[in-house]
C-alpha cells in the first residue's frame, strides 16, 4: 500500500504563491538581524559536552511528526517576521520624519488630538495643572511643566519639572518647585534636560541641568545671567544659550556654549554686539551647523541672521522694508527658518523663509495685532510640510500648512501649547 503524499509540495507551492503578492515590509530588518547576531558559544551545544547517545536518537520519526516539524517551523518564522514588525524604528536626531501623536495643552490638562476628526483626548489629567509637553526628538517620551503646590511657605512655589512616556504613562516629577522655570529642552540624546531657573546670585536666569531618571540636578556657573538655553549635537552634546547683560559688569551679551558637566565655557557669537539686545531669539538647527538669532539694524529693526558653524559665515534673511524679524527656529531638515515677522503698520505674522536668503519668505495664518499678547510656542511639524503655533490674542493652537491651505484650530484656552512627535519614516 502505498500513500499519495503531496503536503510538502503543496505547502512549498503556497508559500512561494504567497511570497509573490505579499512581501513583509520588515523583512529586510529580520535579515539585518539576522546577518549580525552571533553563533552562539560553543558551550551552549549540549552535544559538544554530552554523550551523543543521550542527544541524539536515528530512530526514524513518523509521518505525522515530520508534518507538524514544518507547521512548527512555519509558525516560528512567521512569529518573528510578527515581532520584528511590532519594534518600532526610532527616527534619527535630526532630519524630517513621520508626524506621530499631536499634543496639546490648555486650561491644566495636556489632550492627543486628530488634526483630522478634531476629536481630542485626554493624555494627562486631574488636579493638576500641567501644560507645556515637549516630546524627545526620539519620540518615546515627553516632558511638560506642572504648577507645584501653593502651601511650599514661599511667594512664588514656581514649576515643577515632569517626564513621562509618550502614551501618557509613567509619570516621574524630575524636579520640586523651581522659581522662574522657563526655556526647557530635550538634549540630543534624551537622556537630560535642560532650563533656566532662577539665579543663585539674584539676577536674570541661571542654567539648570537634570537626567531624565531625575538624578544629577545642578546648576552650570556661566559666569553671567542666561537666556534661551538649548542643545547643539555633537560627542559634547553641547547647552548652547545666551549670555545676558544684566549690569555693567557683566560681559557684552552675545552666544556661548558649555559642557553639561560645567566645562569648556565658550563663545560662539561671530562678532561684538552694537546693541544691547542683539543675539536674540536664539536658535539651533537640530543637526548642530546652524545658529539663527536676531541683531538691529541701522534703523533699530530685528532682523534674522543665520551663522554657519562650519564655515563662519554670517547671512541676514531679507525682508520688506520696513519691517522687524524675530525669533526664528529652524525646520527639521534645516532647509528654513520659521519666525515672526512685525509690519510697518503695528501687525504681526508668521512667516517661513529659506535659510540661503533666496527670498524673504511666505507668509502663513491669520495677521494679528502686536501688543503683549502675540504668537508664541511656533515650530515645524516633524514631516516639514506643515507649522504650528499658539495664538495669545484669542489663545487659540493651530496648524499651518506651508502650501497655504486651510489652517486647522488644534486647542483652546490658557497655554494651549502644542508638540508632535517624530517617528522613522
Amino acid at each position: 500500500m502505498t500513500t499519495r503524499d503531496t503536503f510538502g509540495r503543496d505547502l512549498s507551492r503556497w508559500l512561494h504563491e504567497d511570497a509573490e503578492h505579499r512581501v513583509s515590509d520588515h523583512l529586510s530588518e529580520v535579515l539585518v538581524r539576522t546577518a549580525t547576531t552571533r553563533q552562539r558559544p560553543w558551550w551552549s551545544s549540549p552535544e559538544r559536552w554530552l554523550p551523543v547517545e543521550t542527544t541524539l536518537r536515528l530512530t526514524p520519526a513518523p509521518r505525522v511528526a515530520w508534518l507538524l516539524l514544518v507547521l512548527a517551523l512555519v509558525v516560528a518564522v512567521v512569529t518573528a517576521i510578527a515581532f520584528a514588525g511590532a519594534q518600532r524604528r526610532l527616527p534619527e536626531p535630526f532630519g524630517l520624519a513621520r508626524d506621530g501623536t499631536l499634543l496639546v495643552s490648555g486650561d491644566g490638562d495636556i489632550l492627543s488630538v486628530d488634526p483630522g476628526s478634531g476629536e481630542r483626548q485626554i493624555l494627562i489629567g486631574g488636579p493638576t495643572f500641567d501644560f507645556g509637553p515637549v516630546f524627545a526628538r526620539d519620540g518615546t517620551k515627553l516632558l511638560f511643566l506642572r504648577a507645584a503646590p501653593s502651601d511650599c511657605g514661599e511667594p512664588d512655589c514656581g514649576l515643577i519639572l515632569a517626564v513621562a512616556n509618550a502614551d501618557g504613562s509613567g509619570i516621574r516629577e524630575l524636579t520640586p518647585g523651581v522659581p522662574l522655570l522657563d526655556w526647557v529642552d530635550w538634549s540630543p540624546d534624551g537622556s537630560q534636560v535642560a532650563f533656566l531657573a532662577k539665579n543663585p546670585r539674584g539676577d536674570g536666569h541661571a542654567i539648570d541641568i537634570v537626567n531624565v531618571d531625575g538624578t544629577g540636578l545642578r546648576t552650570l556657573d556661566v559666569h553671567r545671567p542666561a537666556h534661551m538655553v538649548t542643545w547643539r549635537p555633537g560627542p559634547d552634546q553641547e547647552v548652547v544659550f545666551r549670555g545676558d547683560q544684566a549690569s555693567g559688569a557683566d560681559p557684552a551679551p552675545g552666544i556661548f556654549a558649555v559642557h553639561p558637566d560645567g566645562s569648556g565655557l565658550r563663545e560662539l557669537s561671530p562678532s561684538p554686539p552694537r546693541y544691547a539686545t542683539d543675539y536674540g531669539g536664539l536658535a539651533v538647527s537640530m543637526d548642530g551647523y546652524l545658529i539663527a538669532y536676531s541683531n538691529n539694524d541701522d534703523q533699530e529693526h530685528f532682523q534674522v541672521s543665520i551663522l554657519d558653524l562650519r564655515t563662519g559665515v554670517e547671512r541676514i534673511l531679507p525682508g520688506p522694508r520696513g519691517t522687524a524679524q524675530f525669533g526664528a527656529v529652524f525646520s527639521p531638515d534645516a532647509s528654513a527658518v520659521l519666525y515672526v515677522r512685525w509690519r510697518s503698520d503695528g501687525r504681526v505674522r508668521l512667516v517661513v523663509a529659506p535659510v540661503d536668503g533666496s527670498s524673504p519668505g511666505v507668509e502663513l495664518g491669520p495677521t494679528i495685532p502686536n501688543g503683549n499678547e502675540s504668537i508664541s510656542n511656533y515650530a515645524f511639524a516633524p514631516d516639514g510640510k506643515a507649522v504650528y503655533a499658539y495664538y495669545d490674542n484669542d489663545k487659540t493652537a493651530r496648524l499651518l500648512p506651508i502650501d497655504g491651505s486651510a489652517a486647522t484650530e488644534l486647542g483652546h484656552g490658557d497655554l494651549a501649547l502644542v508638540s508632535i512627535q517624530r517617528l522613522a519614516p
